[in-house]
């Protein structure tokens, strides 16, 4: 909003929130008995416990989650593949609400790889809706992280959407999308999409979310300097809002209105409407934006030169900024923090912050600090040169020889300190250079220690691998061909005339069947040949499914969602090796019945995330866990500059989120 600049806090997404159904916030208690007690007449249905959960959505999120998942257990145990999608669904939804977008989105990705089963055999509309939903609030949860392919998702469901007149979730898309635009400072294109989702919405009735779009247009048209045509909009927003119960849309509409007020240097009415924006901030159930409220506060104040107002607010905003650690705005708040105390004459406080905006703007490599430094040094010796006139003003007549006196000295003293600024400004400088000069041979040394350690890890694990491609040809063709000419022989001595004459015999060749068997898997795992034939995800299918056969009630959801990356034979290798160990621990260790293996191409970046429902454990064990398989598992991570975060506690499962730049 006001504060448009690098640091600008983009908070907007946010309030166009996933697409899932919500209950009215009043009589929660009685309609939970009511569902409560159907239920107990009808404990095989699965879609009340939804309902439930649906009720408590905003009010106990602990109550909301223990019936979302009930219900997803029944619909499991009733192998119901519709109601099996509706609850990962709602979980994913619930977990958008609440802050968790990771989790959410492996959540809604379940849903998507159920439904898009179920719809190649049966394409309700309701599983068609359900689908599209899930697809639409995928994009949503990864604009949260940060990772803006909103379009991608937008031209995935809109054929679909169209196709059955879902208007409705075409029309949050669109905002959705504007807003995107709109927080990456792309205004024009902002303007377009939210040109195409206000009409939709009005088309659906959804004046919720009509409004939304109004408002963000609103702020949209301020920031292309449409001063008019953004007070137009806010003025037939305002005839709406009374009519829809919602603290948010109040705070979003005297926030944006103030801000039409501050460009229109009207800061009173800008403080006014600010505000009234903070009582209804107060009052929020799930989006915070104090941070972005209180830099508009400190600007207004600002402008109407209530400097200590000004100050309070942004001592404020350095404490919001440091809890986010945005330094950037930490930067911008304490060089106007400095001006502010300037203006009250607290040249010590000023000088200061101004030297805590160098500090952090140095680390940032911001442009022309020297100018600032000078431009606020020159302002606050002035200053001190001005009190001190006046104060000699005030004296009589005799002391006016002193005041000549006085003044020589001040001029000789004054001429001195900038002599010592400037010296002192070279000498910062030139400590700076050197501090950079250092840094930057530091940085080639770790670069250099870097490549040589990558060089070492490379020619061990090409050694690993060539050890174990050689045992594998030596086990294949090897040990597994005499035992076939063993067991040819065996059998040849155990059978006459097509008949078993000797059991202990044929008890042989059945033996070493079994053995043939378990030295192929073997060789299969020393070397996989499926990846080098096949490429990642059939090898990783291949595993999984051989892990399969051994185990009952084990079952594995495997997403590959894979680009055209050009992926050195190593670096496949070696991302093998890494989901092969993930899921080796799952199956070993933790007594699950489902693994979620996810891989996932982003540009230069690759995602992988192994989760399961096992027994788990807590971080205690985490940190004591230093097994050889741990270990290996974290230097081949390491190898590809990659990081790795495991979350797990007791019976709640386990979740291994990698993050591997190419």
């Amino acid at each position: 909003m006001s504060f448009s600049n690098p640091g600008q806090v983009v908070f907007l997404a946010l309030l166009v929130l996933t697409f899932g159904s919500s209950k009215a916030q009043s009589d929660v208690q009685e309609k939970v008995d009511s569902l409560k007690s159907f239920l107990k007449e009808n404990p095989s249905s699965i879609f009340i416990y939804y309902d439930i959960a649906e009720v408590y959505r905003f009010e106990d999120s602990l109550e909301t989650i223990s019936y979302a998942e009930l219900g997803l257990k029944k619909a499991i145990e009733n192998d119901n593949q519709f109601a099996i999608g509706k609850g990962n669904f709602l979980l994913g939804d619930v977990y958008a609400d609440y802050g968790h977008p990771l989790k959410s989105e492996n959540y809604f990705r379940k849903a998507d790889t159920v439904l898009t089963e179920l719809i190649k055999t049966d394409s309700a509309e309701a599983h068609l809706k359900l689908w599209v939903r899930a697809n639409f609030n995928i994009g949503v949860v990864r604009s949260y992280r940060g990772i803006n392919d909103d379009i991608y998702f937008l031209n995935k469901i809109s054929r679909i959407a169209e196709r059955i007149g879902y208007d409705e979730i075409l029309a949050k898309a669109n905002t959705n999308l504007a807003i995107s635009f709109y927080n990456n400072e792309q205004y024009q294109k902002a303007f377009e999409y939210f040109q195409i989702g206000g009409p939709k919405h009005l088309k659906v009735s959804d004046m919720s979310s009509y409004t939304t779009n109004r408002l963000l247009f609103s702020s949209c048209l301020l920031e292309m300097d449409s001063l008019s045509r953004a007070k137009i909009e806010l003025d037939g927003v305002q005839q709406i809002l009374d009519s829809i119960p919602s603290v948010e849309k109040q705070q979003l509409y005297h926030t944006i209105l103030g801000e039409y007020h501050f460009k229109e240097k009207d800061y009173r009415k800008a403080v006014f409407n600010y505000k009234k924006a903070e009582k209804y901030l107060k009052k929020g159930i799930i989006v915070n934006n104090d941070l972005q409220l209180y830099l508009d506060f400190m600007r207004a104040y600002g402008g109407m030169k209530d400097y200590v107002e000004a100050s309070q607010y942004a001592r404020e905003c350095l404490k919001l900024a440091d809890g986010l650690g945005n330094y950037v705005i930490q930067a911008e708040i304490h060089k106007d923090l400095s001006t502010y105390l300037l203006k009250m004459n607290k040249p010590n406080e000023a000088y200061s912050h101004l030297m805590d905006y160098v500090a952090i703007s140095d680390s940032l490599n911001i442009s022309e600090l020297e100018k600032e430094i000078n431009r606020l040094e020159t302002s606050y010796q002035s200053e001190r040169k001005e009190r001190e006139i006046l104060q000699l003003k005030s004296q009589n007549d005799i002391v006016e020889l002193q005041l000549a006196k006085k003044q020589t000295q001040n001029y000789l003293l004054f001429s001195s300190s900038m002599g010592l600024l400037v010296l002192a400004g070279m000498a910062f400088l030139g400590y700076r250079n050197f501090r950079k000069r250092d840094q930057l041979k530091t940085a080639e040394i770790n670069e250099l220690r870097y490549q040589q350690e990558s060089k070492v890890y490379n020619a061990m694990l090409e050694g690993q691998e060539s050890e174990r491609k050689r045992l594998a040809i030596d086990l294949h063709d090897g040990l597994a061909g005499r035992l076939s000419a063993t067991r040819l022989k065996l059998e040849k001595l155990a059978k006459k005339d097509g008949k078993v004459q000797d059991k202990a015999l044929n008890q042989a060749v059945v033996n070493i069947d079994t053995s043939l068997s378990e030295l192929r898997s073997i060789a299969m795992n020393l070397m996989p040949e499926t990846l080098f034939k096949y490429g990642l995800k059939n090898a990783v299918e291949d595993y999984c499914s051989s892990i399969g056969k051994d185990i009952k009630n084990l079952k594995f959801i495997v997403q590959f969602y894979e680009q055209e990356m050009d992926l050195s034979s190593n670096t496949s290798l070696t991302i093998y090796r890494i989901i092969q160990e993930l899921i080796t621990n799952a199956v070993k260790h933790s007594k699950a019945t489902e693994v979620f293996v996810q891989y996932l191409e982003e540009g230069e970046r690759i995602n992988i995330t192994v989760e399961d429902n096992g027994v788990g454990f807590d971080k205690e064990s985490i940190a004591k866990k230093t097994g050889m398989g741990l270990n290996n598992l974290k230097t081949r991570v390491t190898y590809l500059n990659g990081d790795i975060d495991i979350i797990s506690s007791r019976e709640e499962g386990t979740t291994v989120h990698i993050v591997i730049d190419l």
